[in-house]
């Protein structure tokens, strides 16, 4: 083995050791996220299903023949109300993490949806200013040489991204990737919530 080949095998053993390292760091993130976002949903699940259990005790006064079917609509409307909150709890807690983290996520979000690796990329005012060029130095180099550049804020964006190719816009906030998501985790995040019953 020539000296190129020990150069280019160390570079290799050091890129897949950095990426590692990344996606563990990533799945630890996610998943103190997701645990988070488990406590506070456990939080306003009690709050909502107290206020459900006393907004069933006086319907079933009121409609004795009605009273079973009635009784599963408010359950069911319970504990929508209550995946509702952990979704919007998770999106919360996305726009509430530190800047270092939230540089990261970005980055990390960026380089996955580019296409091109040259789309301006559209933050949120605040985020903008604060650290959106950190932002595009890091998620250029997740891409190895990208060339993406920063856009003006939207104050429409409340946490995420958009990536703006020309006239193609990339939706990469947080509201809708919770959106495109949810039908796909709103069964598991009722199992996890709801142990007891089957689904919603």
């Amino acid at each position: 083995m020539n000296g190129i080949e020990k150069i280019t095998n160390r570079i290799t053993q050091d890129a897949q050791a950095e990426i590692q390292a990344r996606m563990t760091q990533a799945q630890e993130e996610a998943d103190r996220i997701l645990s988070d976002c488990k406590k506070q949903a456990d939080q306003i699940r009690a709050q909502i299903l107290e206020t459900g259990q006393k907004e069933l005790a006086a319907h079933r006064a009121r409609l004795n023949s009605m009273n079973k079917l009635d009784e599963r609509k408010a359950v069911l409307a319970a504990k929508q109300a209550v995946i509702d909150e952990a979704f919007e709890g998770a999106v919360e807690r996305l726009c509430a993490l530190p800047e270092e983290k939230m540089v990261s996520l970005l980055s990390r979000l960026i380089a996955t949806h580019a296409q091109q690796g040259d789309e301006e990329v559209i933050l949120a005012p605040d985020q903008r200013e604060t650290y959106g060029q950190k932002v595009i130095v890091q998620a250029n180099e997740l891409l190895q040489g990208g060339s993406l550049t920063l856009g003006p804020g939207d104050p429409e964006i409340q946490g995420g991204c958009i990536l703006r190719r020309g006239a193609v816009d990339v939706n990469c906030t947080f509201a809708m990737l919770t959106r495109q998501l949810r039908s796909e985790l709103s069964g598991k995040v009722a199992e996890l919530l709801f142990p007891q019953t089957q689904g919603l």
